[in-house]
């Protein structure tokens, strides 16, 4: 028979394992309810700043549509659209800038219809996309791989199953690991050129700021450069006879108008060949907002359309972190 002294041992021991059950449990309890409230503000602050980027969306558009608008004979970098955006915003701040797409080159312009039809890409357009790479010192290392990246983009964007030149087709594609297929349609998105063959990671970062991916015209025409945005280096693509000293007028005149149009054109500022391939109005627009609210952040990146010269901007698509 055990002793009083071992009995109450037992029982201060078994008293002992029940608090630190108890505390254990406790514990638990305390970190899953902070872990639970931590994700319930997280997911809060996620759809304020989802809500928020929309509505930096919405300022843009009225922005680029309404006053103060300078003009609507031109779309130029005075205006007030392509202003950098902030705004302060509970626990947070937005930021957004807009861009026009049209001050980059349209990767299918490469597959643009001309006359009479030609099997490879589309001259004009390649031209200016090699000049992308000949007139960028950081692109010009890969200068030699431009033309078979532009005969890939071709193949990816034609209905065909036959390589341009050094393209690829489905029988490349499919070949490769994971295997894919040639979308054999026009490109929606920048993105797409790192699944073409020939574009490397490094090519794309660099070649990025200057390319977009924009609907063609009627017919299958190409979209064209307007030359109150585009960069020097897209101006200079423009033709192989292009000068320094002739883009230098361009840039100086901005912004540029129906009449100051019609004059570079006359001074040979503009070079002849040069003429069906520049415009001083854009329809497309590209926002990038960013909202960070609390613990979340929501890049979006929309495509804005402007159907008629002076028609209201819809938004043609939407992304998130990425073009």
């Amino acid at each position: 028979m055990q002793s009083p002294k071992k009995h109450r041992g037992i029982a201060l021991i078994t008293a002992l394992l029940v608090m630190a059950l108890a505390a254990i449990a406790a514990a638990a309890v305390l970190v899953s309810a902070q872990t639970a409230l931590r994700r319930t503000a997280t997911l809060i602050d996620g759809e304020k700043a989802w809500w928020y980027a929309t509505g930096l969306e919405s300022f843009a558009r009225k922005a680029i549509d309404s006053a103060p608008r300078k003009s609507t004979t031109y779309d130029g970098l005075d205006e007030y659209w392509a202003k950098p955006l902030v705004f302060p915003a509970d626990q947070g701040v937005l930021r957004g800038q807009v861009s026009d797409l049209q001050g980059r080159f349209n990767l299918n312009n490469l597959g643009a219809a001309t006359l009479p039809p030609t099997p490879g890409p589309n001259p004009q357009a390649l031209a200016q996309f090699l000049g992308l790479f000949n007139n960028n010192p950081k692109l010009l290392h890969y200068a030699g791989q431009a033309p078979a990246i532009a005969d890939a983009i071709k193949d990816w964007i034609d209905a065909d199953q036959q390589p341009t030149g050094g393209g690829a087709e489905d029988d490349y594609y499919s070949s490769l690991k994971p295997p894919y297929l040639a979308a054999n349609r026009q490109m929606k998105s920048p993105t797409e050129l790192l699944a073409v063959r020939g574009m490397t990671p490094e090519i794309y970062q660099l070649l990025l700021p200057f390319v977009a991916a924009l609907p063609l015209g009627a017919n299958n025409a190409p979209t064209k450069v307007n030359v109150n945005t585009a960069p020097d280096e897209l101006l200079m693509s423009l033709s192989a006879g292009m000068t320094s000293q002739q883009v230098g007028q361009i840039v100086n005149a901005r912004p540029i108008d129906t009449a100051g149009f019609a004059m570079l054109k006359a001074n040979g500022s503009l070079p002849p060949n040069t003429a069906d391939l520049v415009d001083i109005r854009t329809s497309y627009f590209l926002l990038f907002g960013e909202a960070s609210i609390g613990t979340a952040r929501v890049a979006l990146y929309s495509v804005l359309m402007r159907p008629t010269p002076n028609g209201k901007l819809v938004v043609t698509s939407r992304s998130l972190d990425t073009e």
